[in-house]
């Protein structure tokens, strides 16, 4: 994590800003499965836990969730 906090990654598919769900924490395991990251809607998007500089398949597999 940077000494700013986490990266946070706009939503695609989902208005995040005032949604009830802010502040959720989703869990998702590592493609390794021993590890796991936790994946948490913000105000503006979301952040993920995982080491990843870009929007991570994390954040993307949750955001389609909403899509179903």
């Amino acid at each position: 994590m940077s000494k700013f906090g986490p990266k946070v990654f706009a939503a695609d598919s989902i208005i995040t800003k005032g949604n009830f769900l802010i502040g959720t924490i989703w869990n998702a395991v590592a493609s390794n499965g021993k590890s796991s990251y936790n994946i948490e809607m913000k105000e503006n998007g979301f952040t993920c836990s995982c080491p990843a500089f870009r929007k991570c398949k994390h954040i993307r597999n949750i955001e389609e969730k909403f899509d179903e």
